[in-house]
């Protein structure tokens, strides 16, 4: 099964989101990846969880870590109770977090024995459930930004600590992730405009041969196909509102309908059209 772009927009706005799931708010088991790093505290025993080709059972205790573009889901059971808690995270945001002697890229390399599940008991899983409760029931009344972004700092501090195992990234590596959450922000934010290899690269300071050989290195994606399938997944969002077929494709950077009409069925297997009356059906049910 090939993996799909999911769009961040059907997630979170800004540079962070934290949710609690259950089987009632359960995304749906398809293969996707994204470009924003996601970390899962399992409350429950969920199902399984598909990462990268290998698969993980899922139970109580369990955290999970996920990296950019990485691709990955989780098949649960709808008729069995569990509970995660689930925070999709800017790659910008993440490496704010980071210190001289403290780099979170380090517990999210695929070197570490940690990565992508690790399991935590007794006290250790003690204090992840103490951020929960306060996420979950001390909201403040200003300043509810500044809050949870203190919690998932925090919650950070301990992931760091408890999966840390000595696997380093070395500056040129965290290099290459900076570079590359410089042009996912980029992307982001100019999805409408010129958004050619020429232009990227100007922004991030380097060659266009090199921005394309590191993006591909380090996510194991093309630049140009990420372009695509992110304004393609984009557009599929702005359909399942109220925003027109010519306006979506518009605001996705498609200034030749007939182009998009033929990447839009590629990529999503049907027409803007049949996407757009599928999900007015689904909305009316």
């Amino acid at each position: 099964m090939e993996a799909k772009f999911l769009s961040r927009s059907s997630i979170y706005k800004g540079d962070y989101d934290c949710l609690f799931r259950t089987p009632k708010n359960e995304m749906r088991s398809n293969l996707h990846y994204h470009d924003f790093y996601e970390i899962v505290v399992y409350l429950g025993n969920a199902g399984i969880f598909k990462i990268n080709g290998k698969e993980y059972l899922i139970r109580r205790g369990d955290i999970a870590l996920i990296n950019m573009f990485d691709p990955h889901t989780l098949i649960y059971n709808k008729n069995t109770y569990y509970e995660r808690f689930s925070i999709s995270i800017d790659p910008n945001l993440l490496l704010s977090f980071n210190t001289a002697q403290s780099n979170l890229l380090d517990i999210f390399s695929k070197d570490s024995r940690n990565y992508p599940i690790f399991h935590v008991e007794g006290k250790c899983f003690d204090k992840y459930l103490r951020i929960l409760e306060q996420y979950r029931d001390q909201k403040p009344a200003h300043g509810k930004d500044i809050f949870e972004k203190a919690l998932i700092h925090q919650l950070a501090s301990y992931l760091f600590s408890d999966c840390y195992d000595g696997i380093h990234f070395d500056n040129t590596d965290s290099r290459h992730v900076s570079m590359i959450a410089k042009l996912v922000d980029y992307i982001n934010k100019h999805l409408s405009e010129d958004l050619s290899l020429g232009v990227l690269a100007q922004e991030v300071s380097y060659s266009e041969y090199y921005i394309c050989r590191i993006f591909k290195k380090v996510t194991n994606y093309t630049l140009t196909n990420y372009i695509v399938e992110k304004r393609i997944a984009q557009a599929a969002h702005y359909l399942t509102g109220d925003m027109t077929i010519n306006k979506a494709a518009e605001k996705v950077g498609f200034n030749n309908y007939s182009y998009f009409y033929k990447t839009f069925k590629r990529y999503m297997g049907m027409n803007p059209a049949e996407y757009k009356e599928q999900h007015t059906q689904a909305n009316n049910n």
